[in-house]
C-alpha cells in the first residue's frame, strides 16, 4: 500500500478501473490519472466515452458525472464498471446542460445549464433524482451557463454554490458571478457579484458553513472566505502556485510553472486556507500540467486524514 509523499512515472501508470477515487486529473496531453481510494495507488483510466466532458467526482467517490458536449443531458458513471446512464434534458434544443455533481448522500444531482428559449437567456439549475429520472427547476437568473462555471454542495449537503456568466455593465464583458443557493427551497442566501468557486474540481466549501471563492478580477492570487447565512468574509493572504481546490479546510495546489520553470516533474501539495503548513502530496514525471482536476471530497477527505 502507497504511502504520502508519492513520486511516480507517468507512463508506468496501469490503466484500469477503480472501485472508488479520491481525485482524478485530466492532464493536458489527455491522460486520466485517478489515485484509487482503496488501494492508495496511481493509476490510469480509460478516456470518457465520445462526445462527453468530465464534470465531477461524486462525493464518495464511486462515479463521475458527465456532461454531453451538445449539452443534451448528464450521465452517470460508475468507476467500477465504466457503464453511464444518460438523463436528458426536458427541451434539448433550447435547453442545455453544462455542469452536473451529486449531493454528499449521492439521492440528487444538480444540474447547471443554460435556457435559450427566451430572450434575455437564463442560467438555471435543476435537481435531477439519478433514481427516477424526474428533474425539477430549482432557480434561474438572467444570465448564462459557460464551461467555465460550475456549481458544488456544501458537505452537510444544505447549501449549494453555484457560479454563471453575467453581464458586466462597468467592463462591457462577459463575467462569472457566484450564489449560494437553499438546495430545499431555491432562494438565494448569498451572492458574490464578480467571483467563482472552484469549478474545475467541486470542492469549494472548507467547512459545512464557509465558501472558498475567488473574484474574478483580482490580480492577487488570494481567496476570499466567507459564510452565507452570518453575512462575513475574510481575504487570504497572495497565494502561490495553482489552487485545484478545498477540503476538509485544506488546498490541493500544484507547483507552478512560474515558479519552476525548468521542473522535470509536476508537483502537488496542500496547505491551509492560508497557504501555510505547507504539505508535500505527490509527484509525476515527466512534468505535464493539469489541464482540470477532480475531486471526492469524502474519499479525499478520509485519504488526508488517515
Amino acid at each position: 500500500m502507497a504511502r504520502y509523499p508519492a513520486e511516480f512515472a507517468l507512463d508506468s501508470l496501469p490503466e484500469r478501473f477503480v472501485r472508488r477515487a479520491a481525485l482524478l486529473i485530466e492532464t493536458e496531453d489527455d491522460r486520466f490519472v485517478v489515485l484509487d481510494a482503496d488501494r492508495r495507488e496511481f493509476a490510469r483510466l480509460p478516456e470518457s466515452p465520445d462526445g462527453t466532458i468530465i464534470r465531477s467526482l461524486s462525493h464518495d467517490g464511486t462515479r463521475l458525472l458527465l456532461a454531453a458536449h451538445s449539452g443534451n443531458g448528464v450521465g452517470v458513471l460508475a468507476l467500477g464498471d465504466g457503464e453511464p446512464r444518460w438523463f436528458y434534458g426536458p427541451d434539448p434544443e433550447y435547453e442545455h446542460d453544462r455542469h452536473a455533481t451529486s449531493s454528499p448522500d449521492g439521492t440528487t444531482i444538480a444540474v447547471l445549464g443554460g435556457d435559450d428559449g427566451d430572450e434575455p437567456g437564463k442560467a438555471v439549475v435543476s435537481l435531477l433524482d439519478p433514481v427516477s429520472g424526474a428533474r425539477r427547476r430549482l432557480w434561474s437568473a438572467v444570465g448564462a451557463a459557460s464551461w467555465e462555471c460550475g456549481l458544488c454542495w456544501s458537505p452537510d449537503g444544505r447549501l449549494l454554490a453555484v457560479t454563471y456568466m453575467i453581464w458586466d455593465d462597468e467592463r462591457d464583458d462577459d463575467a462569472l458571478s457566484t450564489v449560494v443557493l437553499d438546495p430545499a427551497t431555491g432562494r438565494v442566501l448569498a451572492s458574490y457579484p464578480i467571483a467563482t468557486i472552484s469549478s474545475a474540481t467541486y470542492a469549494t466549501w472548507a467547512n459545512d458553513h464557509e465558501l472558498v471563492y475567488r473574484h474574478e478580477y483580482d490580480e492577487a492570487n488570494r481567496r476570499f472566505v466567507a459564510d452565507p447565512h452570518a453575512g462575513t468574509a475574510r481575504t487570504t493572504p497572495e497565494l502561490t502556485g495553482r489552487l485545484w481546490g478545498v477540503v476538509g479546510e485544506r488546498h490541493l495546489q500544484e507547483v507552478a510553472a512560474y515558479e519552476e520553470p525548468a521542473a522535470a516533474r509536476s508537483v502537488f501539495y496542500t496547505t491551509n486556507l492560508d497557504g501555510a503548513d505547507r504539505r508535500p502530496f505527490f509527484a509525476y514525471r515527466p512534468r505535464v500540467n493539469a489541464g482540470r482536476v477532480h475531486l471526492a471530497p469524502g474519499a479525499f477527505h478520509d485519504l488526508m486524514t488517515s
